[in-house]
């Protein structure tokens, strides 16, 4: 396995209870992984993983007893950065290279939870909250403990195949091929306005891209102006214009219906 040492990180960590997935916002490419690793070496990075993966290869970029900066608290966690652009629809998981990487990815991840006694299940927020141990991504961190804002590895992400690849599955079973788009879906809150909730800023990301973006594409509040916009969204798609973003508007906003 080649080794890029990254230049932020910090000190070392004697165990360890979670291992998070997350997307470098790069294409999934041969070589990607190399170029993300080069990057983290950089004096303009803004952090750094133990592990970067692209369809070809995994590059590790720091040992796995040093703590990583991918997502604090980062102390106990190792981070695994997988090739991705973070855009285009959800289907794109299943091409040839995103499912080469996939498979390296799970591989790692349970190499990596069999060094450090880590169970092969995947962590919810109130799980992260309650300080079990798992597999979760970056998005979950963020959500537990609000100190970031980041949302990858998406929600497009195949969590279902790809826990069934990391528990030591050839193949997603089909059962789960016909439902992680459910799963997905439970997996999102409803929004209301007056909430504030990180959540809210990907529904303004999401609306820009639609081409409906709210004048501030940053804040974490729903406000009357992206109420407006989420009820002109909502017209357009023949929803009902309720402004609430429940199943139905995040399934059309994420292009999964």
């Amino acid at each position: 396995m080649k080794y890029v040492q990254a230049g932020k990180h910090g000190g070392t960590q004697t165990s360890v209870s979670r291992i998070v997935i997350h997307a470098t916002v790069s294409p999934c490419v041969r070589g990607g992984a190399t170029s993300v690793a080069r990057y983290f070496q950089s004096r303009g990075a803004g952090g750094s993983a133990h592990y970067v993966v692209d369809p070809g290869e995994i590059v590790c970029c720091l040992k796995e007893d040093v703590v990583a900066y991918h997502a604090p608290p980062n102390t106990g966690s190792i981070g695994i950065e997988l090739c991705d652009p973070q855009r285009g629809p959800a289907s794109r998981w299943e091409d040839a290279d995103h499912q080469e990487m996939l498979r390296l990815a799970a591989d790692l991840v349970r190499r990596v939870a069999a060094r450090w006694d880590v169970p092969l299940r995947r962590l919810t927020v109130a799980d992260l909250r309650a300080g079990r141990h798992g597999i979760c991504g970056h998005v979950d961190v963020s959500r537990a403990f609000g100190q970031t804002d980041h949302s990858d590895p998406g929600y497009g992400f195949p969590w279902t195949q790809f826990m069934a690849l990391v528990q030591g599955a050839d193949q997603m079973p089909a059962a789960a091929a016909a439902s992680w788009t459910e799963e997905l879906m439970k997996d999102l809150p409803t929004l209301r306005p007056g909430v504030e909730s990180w959540d809210v800023k990907t529904v303004r990301a999401l609306l820009g891209a639609r081409g409906y973006p709210p004048a501030d594409l940053l804040s974490k509040v729903y406000d009357e102006e992206l109420k407006a916009e989420v009820r002109n969204f909502q017209v357009a798609e023949h929803l009902a214009p309720d402004a609430v973003v429940g199943p139905k508007t995040w399934a059309k906003l994420l292009r999964l219906a």
